[in-house]
């Protein structure tokens, strides 16, 4: 009963179908939320796996096309260094080069075209105001060339260091492009919270990109604010962005140097690197063209003294003097007003528009000039001119001082804004002087940036990219991968030899610093004034020749008295001073010319000379007689006449090459194809007939011509060019001021050019048609003679054999070593002619090398330049130019050559 009683009914009790059913539904739904859980990370891993794909892509994107934005930006770095180092580069070229050609123009007053050169020295004070003006022109000059050359290779210095060193292309290296890129394996790597992280509900990290994230960069509370907005989807709880979204700022952010720490609007680094190069020799830029404005002024002023002394003295030109000397005071005085300014408001002016007295000083100077030399002797006129010479001394003095004060440099500058064209100096560059701000045309790099640029090019250096900040948020995890930094830039290292900040190179020598230069300059200027001054008064005292050697008569006639012994007479010895008396012609003779005086013998300073009295022969005659004289007996001997024949040539003709025909012909032409014929030996005046060849204006000049039958012409010409062309001008010679048609020998059944190596020129050369070989009979052979520049003492002699040259021989030109000129002819139908410039003609014979006659000039001139030579008939014609003024006449001179008598003609 009690067990019964314990044991349920069985109806109570749930049956085993029952508790199979519960399990088995337990179990479903178990299975059920394991299929949807399953399914969920399915479709979340699918998810994220398709975004860290698709973030993969646009990761190397990104990056490329940032550092293809820096790389563009970084080329137009480098083209701000070159446009900087060009300006002055260029700006200084122009300098030397000017002042280069002003400095020769001063040289020539010193030598050529110097005062007392083709006529007597003019007074010391003019010589003083011109000569020192010139020197001073010279001095700025010179120091304008050595102070544009600093500037501008230590501009093209600094360009080319910047460019090769640190100005350079962000290129990015293969490590860079590998942390960029992201394999699709590389998901497997990321958190499981980022693998399988269910969107909508927890932070997805991704930074803004609206507009309102960036749409007030410059200003920090607005920016600060728009990096706090959240996006509506997701929840403000996590901040913590994808691992690889984080990872991609990270890479970016490691940057290659260390963050400078610069605001983003400073200047870039190329801007501040050239800044600092060019703080060093921007004076030396700016003091070149404050030379080269004293160097020209000082010239123009010494060109208007020049005209003083040159044209009363050696001109004889009073209104004249007046004029010029205007023209250039006044031309002075614009260059004054455009270069010098009024100066700055806050600098004091100790001589307010004094530099106007330099052209001033001109006018008293003109005036002493007109005193000095004027007809009658007036002591009281000599007192003028002297107070006329210390006027103009007194205003070059304060004119100096005047250029002396503008040029010292001031703190004008300071506080002036940048305006578009004009010079602009950063703050703290005022070594320079305000006085010439306008033409300075100074371009200094900018502080700062302007509104709307960005120097992205630091951005990638530095690794300040994107939205860093809103992304990783105030504990950034570091990344493995992420790109180890170099050398910090903020600090004074070296890179690649280059300082990241130069330092100057005149620390220690403080005094070549350009204003100290250019102002020591000045201030020796001044007190050359003074000294001049001062020399002056002691003139005034005790003459102007009481102190020097030279000769008194070198001087011109004076109206001023000397005081004695100075400046009395002439070479002639009156005991007067000069412009006390009446001149006397004899006293003007040497005065006119300064020479003859050897054929007076009255004076003291022929007195102690023995003299011989001058000749007194029938002019030319005696001068023959004279000349004759001279020369040995044996040449005097040997002397025979040549002919020389009247030709009218044309006008503009200076022949070089000679070519005789049959019957007394002959033509002379220009290497340019330029000739004239004429016919000589028949008594009275020829007239030579102009004509012209063609078809060579395309080859070299020509340096040999012959005159004969050829390749079965009757006549013609054969000419050899100075590269050894061979051409060829068949038939006869074309009527007055015609056309002779010429080509390439080689259409006319002739070489094209004579046996000469390619690039090899000819000194001389002359081509002929001869019967046989050497002309002992036969078939007419083309024979060729010609010497090769550099071995002109040689003649080598070829013969044309079948299709090719035989060599004949060689043979040397007479008297080769004074020999400048050779020139080579065919005569006789055997023999050849050889001449040179200093009149030596040798004819020998081909056939045996026996020289047939030899033969010069027994009298030589320098009036005479002897050409070519060719045989005429049974005699020799040889060109020769005759100077005549500026221009060279052609002349013709024939004669025989001695078969034993070793002198041609004189």
């Amino acid at each position: 009963g009690n067990s019964s009683s314990e044991i349920p009914p069985r109806e109570c009790r749930p049956s085993n179908a029952r508790r199979r059913s519960r399990k088995q539904g337990t179990m479903a739904a178990e299975g059920a939320v394991g299929a949807a859980g399953a399914a969920v990370a399915a479709g979340a891993f699918s998810y994220n796996r398709g975004n860290y794909m698709y973030d993969a892509g646009l990761r190397f994107e990104r990056f490329s096309s940032a550092r293809e934005y820096a790389n563009q930006q970084a080329e137009q770095y480098r083209g701000d260094i070159r446009n900087l180092a060009a300006l002055t580069v260029k700006k200084n070229t122009v300098w030397c080069v000017t002042s280069t050609l002003c400095m020769a123009l001063c040289v020539a007053l010193y030598c050529a075209g110097r005062l007392g050169l083709h006529g007597p020295s003019p007074p010391a004070w003019i010589m003083g105001l011109w000569l020192t003006n010139n020197a001073a022109a010279f001095s700025f000059m010179a120091l304008c060339i050595f102070l544009a050359l600093h500037a501008g290779f230590r501009a093209q210095a600094a360009s080319a260091q910047l460019l090769t060193r640190t100005v350079r292309v962000p290129v990015p290296t293969l490590k860079q492009l590998d942390a960029a890129r992201k394999f699709a394996s590389e998901f497997e790597q990321e958190s499981w919270g980022d693998i399988f992280r269910l969107p909508y509900i927890s932070n997805n990290g991704a930074p803004k990109t609206d507009d309102a994230v960036f749409e007030s960069d410059d200003d920090v509370e607005e920016k600060e604010k728009a990096s706090r907005r959240r996006a509506r989807s997701a929840p403000p709880a996590r901040s913590k962005c994808s691992s690889w979204v984080r990872e991609e700022f990270e890479v970016d952010r490691a940057g290659n140097v260390t963050p400078t720490g610069e605001p983003a609007s400073a200047a870039p680094e190329h801007f501040q690197l050239y800044a600092a190069v060019q703080k060093e020799f921007y004076q030396y830029d700016m003091y070149a063209r404050v030379c080269i404005f004293y160097g020209f002024i000082s010239y123009f002023q010494s060109l208007a003294y020049y005209g003083l002394g040159h044209i009363n003295i050696e001109l004889r030109a009073f209104w004249v003097a007046y004029a010029t000397a205007f023209v250039i005071a006044v031309l002075q005085a614009l260059i004054l007003r455009f270069d010098i300014i009024p100066a700055h408001g806050s600098r004091k002016q100790f001589l307010p528009r004094c530099e106007f007295l330099g052209p001033l000083a001109i006018l008293p100077a003109a005036v002493g000039m007109s005193l000095d030399f004027q007809v009658q002797y007036d002591p009281t006129a000599i007192a003028l001119c002297w107070i006329m010479v210390f006027i103009a001394y007194i205003l070059q003095l304060i004119y100096n001082l005047r250029l002396l004060e503008v040029v010292l440099p001031d703190e004008a500058f300071a506080g002036l804004e940048e305006r578009l064209g004009a010079a602009y100096l950063p703050e703290g560059w005022n070594k320079v002087p305000s006085a010439f701000y306008h033409v300075l045309y100074f371009v200094a790099p900018p502080t700062k940036l302007q509104p709307g640029q960005y120097d992205i090019v630091r951005e990638i250096k530095e690794g300040e990219t994107g939205a860093y900040d809103e992304v990783v948020g105030d504990s950034p995890q570091k990344s493995s991968r992420a790109s180890p930094r170099a050398s910090p830039r903020g600090k004074q290292v070296e890179q690649d030899g280059l300082a990241a900040r130069p330092t100057t190179p005149f620390a220690n020598t403080q005094h070549v610093q350009p204003w100290k230069l250019v102002a020591a300059l000045a201030t020796v200027l001044v007190a050359m004034w003074v000294f001049l001054i001062t020399g002056t008064l002691v003139d005034v005292a005790i003459g102007e020749q009481a102190l020097v050697t030279a000769p008194h008569w070198s001087r011109p006639p004076m109206t001023r008295l000397s005081l004695e012994p100075h400046e009395l007479g002439t070479p002639l010895g009156f005991p007067w001073a000069a412009g006390d008396k009446p001149f006397l012609p004899e006293q003007m003779a040497w005065h006119e010319e300064k020479r003859h005086a050897d054929e007076y013998s009255l004076g003291r300073r022929l007195a102690s000379v023995p003299s011989t009295p001058a000749q007194t022969g029938a002019g030319l005659s005696a001068a023959l007689n004279s000349l004759l004289s001279s020369i040995p007996d044996a040449a005097k001997a040997a002397a025979l006449p040549g002919i020389s024949h009247s030709v009218v040539w044309p006008s503009f003709f200076e022949p070089r090459l000679v070519a005789c025909g049959t019957a007394g012909r002959m033509a002379a032409l220009t290497p340019r194809g330029f000739g004239a014929a004429a016919t000589v030996g028949q008594g009275g005046e020829a007239v030579a007939e102009s004509f012209r060849l063609s078809g060579i204006t395309h080859m070299p000049p020509l340096i040999g011509a012959t005159w004969g039958p050829h390749a079965g012409a009757d006549d013609g010409l054969l000419l050899v060019t100075r590269s050894g062309d061979l051409v060829a001008c068949p038939g006869p010679r074309p009527a007055a001021a015609g056309t002779w048609a010429c080509s390439s020998a080689v259409n006319h059944g002739l070489p094209r050019t004579l046996p000469v190596s390619e690039g090899s020129r000819l000194q001389a050369a002359a081509v002929a048609m001869l019967p046989g070989a050497v002309g002992t009979g036969g078939a007419p052979r083309l024979h060729v003679a010609m010497a090769l520049e550099g071995e002109g003492d040689l003649v080598a002699i070829f013969v044309q054999e079948a299709e090719s040259w035989l060599p004949v021989g060689e043979m040397r030109v007479p008297h080769s070593h004074t020999a400048a000129k050779t020139s080579l002819a065919f005569v006789g139908g055997g023999d050849i002619l050889v001449s040179t410039a200093g009149g030596h003609v040798q004819r020998r014979r081909l056939s045996d090398g026996a020289i047939v006659g030899s033969a010069e000039h027994a009298v030589h001139s320098d009036g005479f330049a002897w050409q070519g030579a060719c045989g005429l008939d049974d005699h020799v014609a040889h060109l020769r130019l005759r100077q005549a003024s500026q221009a060279w006449r052609p002349e013709i001179v024939t004669a025989a050559i001695p078969m034993e008598n070793p002198a041609l003609f004189q």
